[in-house]
């Protein structure tokens, strides 16, 4: 008796809708981060989270054009340990001003919205969702856990 495999895997779509509402939320967020201090070119936090693990994040501005703007952010520990592995994150983000969405690039590329599975570079189907979903939750604990490290607070004597 022989046995016929039949391929059924189905062809990833992506949710374009879901990718351009990340993107949308993504701008607004690094807009909070650098609200009030625009005019600079990098902005460093300072993250506290469980288990008293002290973390920074850099942005850091870059190539700027009429509509567009690049900001690198690096995360990582505060405290540099020696581990089997990295323990720093780096990314290119571009924002889009005229529509108002941010996506991650790698500098000089985007991302496709779809990957054939497997791949020899081991990319996900959906990368480019999943590496905006991380920026989004970088961005998030940010906002909720971080410090301004150039912000200067004012202060009046009683």
């Amino acid at each position: 008796m022989t046995y016929v495999m039949k391929k059924t895997s189905k062809q990833y779509v992506p949710d374009l809708v879901s990718l351009q509402m990340l993107g949308e939320l993504n701008y607004r967020r690094l807009g909070k981060l650098m609200r009030g201090q625009e005019d600079l070119d990098a902005w460093q936090f300072s993250i506290h989270s469980v288990g008293d693990q002290e973390s920074r994040l850099r942005l850091a501005l870059g190539k700027e054009s009429r509509f567009t703007s690049e900001i690198t952010l690096e995360f990582g520990p505060e405290i540099k340990k020696e581990l089997l592995f990295k323990t720093t994150l780096s990314m290119t983000v571009r924002l889009y001003h005229d529509v108002k969405l941010a996506e991650i690039t790698d500098g000089h590329r985007q991302y496709s919205g779809v990957y054939p599975y497997p791949n020899d570079a081991m990319l996900h189907r959906d990368e480019k969702f999943r590496l905006n979903q991380q920026l989004a939750d970088l961005l998030e604990l940010c906002l909720k856990h971080g410090h301004r490290l150039t912000e200067t607070l004012p202060f009046q004597f009683s």
